[in-house]
């Protein structure tokens, strides 16, 4: 049986070498350093560079050998020609992981293949594991760590988002964006070639850590595909598991062989293979960030009925439609839930609101919006698995804990769309943080709720 590899100290180590640190802002090396001391690593930092005795204030060594202390981590950006050398040295001084950001190596094709193949070799005789190359980094922030994004790498800025992705562009903008939007991170990584570690086995160290609710991956091509879809079907039963497999045409897939040095197989049937071992897809960055957004809410829908209580009639069309489309229920209200609602909206929105489903106030009131919204909420989560609202309430502070109370008592998800999403993002964020997922369209919202709902029924089938 294949021993499972222990990536804690990928995460947490104590000790980090950056090999390459350099005074010059304009280097890596520069912005590696400069990074980690930004972020407060809560370890041991060691610069090396044999050219330099100080950098920012931090004594430097001529080699990561010469360091006094046994590594953990080692960042290395210097040029690739270089690495197996130092990978060697990191082996010998029995250093546990080694993220190598340079570039050079299997995307270049042959050449840069066989120089990937020597690093490699080096790194094996001192167990080196190595993040990369061709990468950017990790995210960590438990432990203070970020070479990525601009993102804070605090405790508290920490959350339940676990993310590796070839590409740095998407992981960056899967961090950017996904922060704006509400998403907080357990652990990100820039895996660039996967040379060594693979998307493999980040999910199966994902699926046991307990920082992590919901799992992320952008990859170009599986190193292991066979392994990942029977460890995605077994970590499914617990946690999402969201994908965007990238180069699914012929150019696409050019592409990616020349920017991670990856083979992409048929888009169509290993969508099909994934789907099958519980993994959703995505199909671009936005889809991606929607489909993570929706699976932060705590609770599952347990079927397809849908209620709408929108604040916006266009928008209610709209939502209307693309539920339809998408195969979900749209239930009138019962005659007794009807009245109910009729004795909300009485005396505070027009007469000519309807009560049934779509429910559409119009507009609420100026003052106590929360929980008029909350009032309006409850006689149509009698009668429906979930609840989608179109409102401008959402910037009410009261608003997020007064919702999420009702997603707890009702325990059925609850989605929303602002009035005005470019004007409701610090809104938007602190409900997704709530547990309320929030997008900017009602189609968006919807197509995050589909892919709950036909994870819901995986999990249900396979307890």
């Amino acid at each position: 049986m294949k021993k499972t590899i222990d990536l804690d100290r990928l995460f947490n180590p104590s000790t980090i070498a950056v090999v390459g640190a350099s005074k010059d802002s304009g280097k890596t090396g520069n912005r590696y350093l400069s990074n980690l001391m930004d972020s407060n690593f809560r370890g041991k930092l060691y610069p090396v560079n044999p050219r330099e005795a100080e950098i920012m204030g931090l004594q430097s060594y001529p080699s990561i050998a010469d360091v006094p202390v046994d590594v953990d981590l080692a960042m290395v950006t210097v040029p690739s020609t270089i690495v197996p050398q130092v990978i060697e040295d990191c082996a010998r001084k029995r250093v546990k992981f080694a993220v190598v950001h340079s570039a050079g190596f299997a995307e270049l094709g042959d050449k840069g293949l066989e120089l990937q193949e020597k690093m490699l070799t080096a790194a094996r005789q001192g167990n080196t594991r190595i993040i990369g190359p061709n990468c950017m980094g990790i995210y960590s922030p438990q432990a203070g760590i970020n070479t990525i994004a601009p993102a804070p790498a605090t405790k508290e800025a920490s959350g339940g988002i676990a993310f590796a992705g070839q590409s740095g562009w998407v992981v960056e903008n899967v961090m950017v964006m996904g922060y704006e939007r509400g998403l907080r991170f357990s652990k990100v990584v820039s895996i660039g070639n996967q040379s060594d570690l693979t998307v493999e086995d980040l999910l199966e160290y994902f699926a046991t850590d307990n920082e992590t609710q919901v799992i992320g991956f952008y990859v170009e091509g599986f190193k292991r595909g066979k392994e990942f879809l029977q460890l995605a079907r077994q970590v499914s039963r617990e946690k999402p598991v969201v994908v965007w497999k990238a180069g699914r045409t012929e150019e696409g897939a050019r592409a990616a062989a020349s920017h991670t040095g990856s083979i992409a197989g048929s888009a169509v049937v290993f969508d099909a293979a994934l789907r099958q071992n519980g993994v959703t897809v995505a199909k671009n960055l936005w889809e991606l960030i929607d489909l993570i957004v929706g699976f932060t809410s705590p609770v599952l829908p347990q079927g397809n009925r849908l209620g709408l209580l929108v604040e916006a009639g266009g928008g209610g069309v709209a939502a209307a439609d693309a539920a339809t489309t998408l195969g979900f229920e749209l239930p009138v209200l019962t005659a007794e839930a009807q009245q109910e609602m009729t004795n909300v909206l009485r005396d505070v929105s027009p007469p000519f609101a309807s009560p049934r489903n779509p429910v559409d106030i119009v507009w609420g009131p100026t003052s106590g919006r929360a929980q008029f919204f909350v009032r309006c909420s409850q006689p149509i989560m009698k009668e429906v698995d979930t609840l989608l609202s179109i409102n401008y309430a959402v910037n009410d502070d009261e608003f997020a804990e007064a919702i999420s109370e009702l997603r707890d008592e009702t325990e059925k998800p609850i989605l929303l769309v602002p009035g005005h999403p470019s004007q409701s993002r610090e809104a938007m964020g602190r409900l997704t943080r709530s547990g309320i997922p929030t997008f900017n369209t009602p189609e968006n919202a919807l197509g995050a709720l589909a892919a709950m709902l036909r994870y819901s029924k995986y999990r249900n089938n396979d307890d």
